[in-house]
């Protein structure tokens, strides 16, 4: 009978003290212990540290890069880790007190690289949102998440959300380990990490009943959750990870760019027809500003992410490869 496998848990942080001392605290009363927990801070000051100070057996470790720089903190933390296998959890997410045992379960299957977990929102209706299309890529390139599912049993999928994710360290080292370079947390890096798996023909799958409460903290960095700039930086990142892992020739990153360019061209068209349809007044022209205004932050950010995966995917890869 093969032997457990021993297990870090990596908690990236910027200036969230307050949500790391609860996350610790659901991580210390786990029903199976990890072997290790390990806070990867990136904020200005002091005051996580002081946090981290008061769980022995907590390891504190800085990533000096400051605010953005999710997946330098991930690769801070999974060159520290020991365990066989590395697991992350935002630091606003709390994990069930089975979640080690469920996280690590579809290890059994030595095919299985990578294991992700359900995310509980507290909203009603969401375990049955998305059930048949959970961490998906599509062909036109654009990421499913629907990771608040309950589909009843383990499925496969080709990435992961951040917040409840985990690989085989082996299998992250044989990648070059994480890859930095994408601008605002949460904005793909993860799926990066996992897409990478994919792109080698690995097994990933979800586990529904590896379960973490999300309280979504607000994020101390400039910008709203969803405002201009991050579409902008979504497309952007999305853009340049589908280069960086698949290849400026692959289909992936042209079928991006192009549904993009339609979905614009549907808002735009949909904004002028009502324009035209109704007596012109202030809400119809600012619906029709939004919609232009939208698709040039969107199409721009595509642009730029394009060039940034290729220089990306250049430096990346040995001198002479494609």
């Amino acid at each position: 009978m093969a032997e457990p496998l021993s297990v870090s848990v990596v908690v990236p942080t910027y200036r969230r003290p307050q949500y790391v001392r609860q996350c610790l605290e659901h991580l210390g009363r786990l029903r199976t212990a990890p072997l290790e927990v390990l806070v990867v801070d990136a904020s200005p000051d002091e005051e996580t540290r002081a946090v981290v100070d008061a769980f022995p057996g907590v390891r504190y470790l800085r990533n000096e890069l400051g605010a953005g720089s999710t997946p330098e903190s991930r690769g801070i933390g999974v060159d520290a880790a020991r365990g066989d296998v590395v697991a992350f959890v935002d630091d606003d997410a709390y994990v069930d007190e089975e979640w080690l045992d469920e996280i690590t379960g579809p290890y059994a299957d030595a095919r299985v690289v990578g294991v992700g977990g359900r995310i509980v929102n507290g909203d009603p209706g969401e375990e049955r949102r998305g059930l048949n299309r959970i961490g998906r890529l599509l062909p036109d390139g654009r990421l499913l998440g629907n990771f608040t599912a309950d589909p009843g049993r383990v499925v496969a999928v080709d990435h992961f959300l951040g917040a409840n994710m985990s690989f085989r360290r082996r299998a992250i080292l044989d990648v070059g380990g994480v890859h930095g370079g994408y601008p605002a947390p949460c904005v793909c890096e993860e799926s990066d990490i996992a897409l990478r798996q994919r792109a080698l023909g690995r097994r990933l799958v979800f586990n529904p009943r590896a379960v973490v409460r999300h309280v979504s903290a607000p994020y101390s960095i400039r910008g709203d959750r969803f405002d201009r700039r991050w579409h902008f930086i979504a497309c952007r990142n999305q853009a340049a990870m589908l280069v960086r892992i698949f290849g400026p020739a692959s289909g992936y990153p042209r079928a991006y760019a192009i549904t993009t360019a339609r979905r614009s061209g549907r808002s735009i068209r949909a904004a002028l027809r009502d324009l035209v349809r109704s007596r012109p007044h202030a809400g119809s022209v600012r619906k029709l500003g939004g919609s232009v205004s939208r698709a040039a932050i969107e199409l721009s950010g595509v642009a730029v992410g394009l060039v940034a995966g290729v220089r990306a995917r250049r430096a990346e890869r040995p001198s002479g490869a494609d």
